[in-house]
C-alpha cells in the first residue's frame, strides 16, 4: 500500500547517512521527494524507526527516519525540512523530473 503524500522523482545523488551512534554509511539516492527518500546502501546496517541525518551535495543535511528496510537500501521519511533545504529538493526535482 502507497502512503506517499508527494511523488518521488528518480534522482541519483551520493549521500552520507550519519546515524546517532556514530554510524556513517555511503549511499545513493534511487528517488527523492520533499517528504522523503529511498537510500541504496551496500549493507543495511540501519533499522527500522531510527533516526539518522543525510548529507546530501553542497552542504545540505536533512532529518528523517527509517521508515522501511529491503535488500536494496532504506527508505527515508523526513522530520522536517526548512525552506533551504525545500528550495535545494524543489530545484534538484525540477531539474531532474520537471514541473
Amino acid at each position: 500500500m502507497e502512503h506517499r503524500l508527494k511523488n518521488r522523482c528518480e534522482l541519483s545523488l551520493d549521500v552520507v547517512v550519519h546515524g546517532r551512534n556514530g554510524l556513517t554509511l555511503h549511499g545513493r539516492t534511487h528517488d527523492i521527494s520533499l517528504d522523503g527518500m529511498f537510500i541504496q546502501l551496500a549493507r543495511q546496517a540501519v533499522s527500522i524507526n531510527k533516526i539518522v541525518e543525510i548529507e546530501l551535495p553542497h552542504g545540505v543535511w536533512l532529518h528523517g527516519w527509517v521508515v522501511h528496510v529491503e535488500d536494496e537500501g532504506i527508505g527515508i521519511m523526513f522530520r522536517s525540512i526548512d525552506s533551504r533545504e525545500e528550495r535545494f529538493i524543489g530545484q534538484l526535482l525540477l531539474e531532474k523530473c520537471g514541473p
